[in-house]
């Protein structure tokens, strides 16, 4: 009789013993996901909080923009990729330590898709490249008595063309700051060196599809007629003509401008008496800039991504 007692009263206890361990995993469940959303709600706070040191890094930003900017108005055609890269070398290297030294938009921009920027900073980044940017036009304008006024009636322009030259060269460049970025052991130096590079090989590529551009261009107007004609605007040949490279950087194209006729003919430093001097900065460069460098920094991380799977 004593065993039949126990066998009854054996399946109330486990059941009892059941219902305790679902309930404890019911708080411990509870608990997590109050956890959880607790982490996420500072997280959030965090992203949007701003660093103590932003005003150094606005200022920062401001001076190495500048220096950009003078780098890319005084370089010959020549060997423009070569000199901007080595300011971008120098600038990298004094400022690379306060704000990461981007002095590019698109760079920003790119950086802020790869997650590696928080959004509050994305306005003051740009507010202070373009800041630097006009303090250079400034500072050429008053050296060169007004000889340096610049005119954005081809803001709206749009080719194809050169939307593709910005865009493929800005792709290399950013892909390769991705992937300096991401080798650790690099020091400073070899960071520096590795960015100023990598602007150069963006600046060459892109050169060689903007003659190619040239090439197909002119080719065009010797088919259809030698004596070009007027266009609209005034100016006697298709705009891919008057480019004489990519910028790979918008706050830079507000600076540099396009080439006159008198310049294509003589190839003289400032436009003739009565010329406009149209800036770079346009639709086509900004969008293809920044979708140059999303492409490119991402497209790193894909990369990446699958070599670490692959190991």
């Amino acid at each position: 009789m004593a065993t039949k007692k126990t066998s009854k009263k054996a399946p109330v206890k486990a059941a009892e013993k059941k219902t305790a361990a679902a309930k404890t995993e019911n708080k411990t469940t509870v608990k997590y996901v109050v956890t959880e959303s607790t982490a996420k709600s500072k997280r959030v706070k965090l992203d949007s909080k701003l660093p103590d040191n932003l005003i150094n890094i606005v200022i920062a930003e401001v001076i190495g923009t500048f220096i950009l900017t003078l780098a890319a108005l005084f370089a010959s055609d020549i060997l423009s990729s070569m000199y901007v890269g080595f300011a971008l070398m120098f600038i990298v290297a004094i400022i690379g330590n306060i704000s990461g030294a981007h002095v590019n938009p698109a760079v920003t921009f790119g950086l802020w898709t790869m997650r590696k920027l928080k959004t509050v900073l994305v306005p003051f980044y740009w507010g202070a490249q373009f800041l630097g940017a006009m303090a250079a036009i400034v500072l050429v304008g008053s050296l060169t008595n007004g000889g340096f006024a610049l005119s954005f009636d081809q803001f709206t322009a749009f080719s194809w063309s050169i939307f593709a030259m910005e865009l493929v060269g800005t792709a290399v460049f950013v892909f390769g700051i991705a992937a300096v970025l991401q080798r650790k052991e690099i020091k400073a130096a070899g960071q520096a060196f590795g960015i100023g590079l990598a602007l150069m090989i963006g600046l060459v590529v892109s050169g060689s599809i903007s003659s190619y551009i040239k090439s197909t261009a002119i080719a065009k107007i010797q088919k259809e007629q030698s004596t070009a004609q007027t266009e609209k605007n005034g100016r006697t040949y298709p705009r891919e003509i008057y480019i004489s490279g990519a910028t790979l950087n918008p706050a830079v194209s507000l600076a540099v401008t396009e080439k006159t006729d008198s310049q294509l003919r003589s190839n003289g430093a400032l436009p003739a008496e009565g010329e406009k001097s149209y800036s770079r900065f346009s639709l086509e460069v900004i969008a293809a800039t920044l979708i140059g460098a999303a492409l490119g920094g991402n497209l790193f991380l894909l990369v990446n991504y699958r070599n670490k799977d692959e190991e």
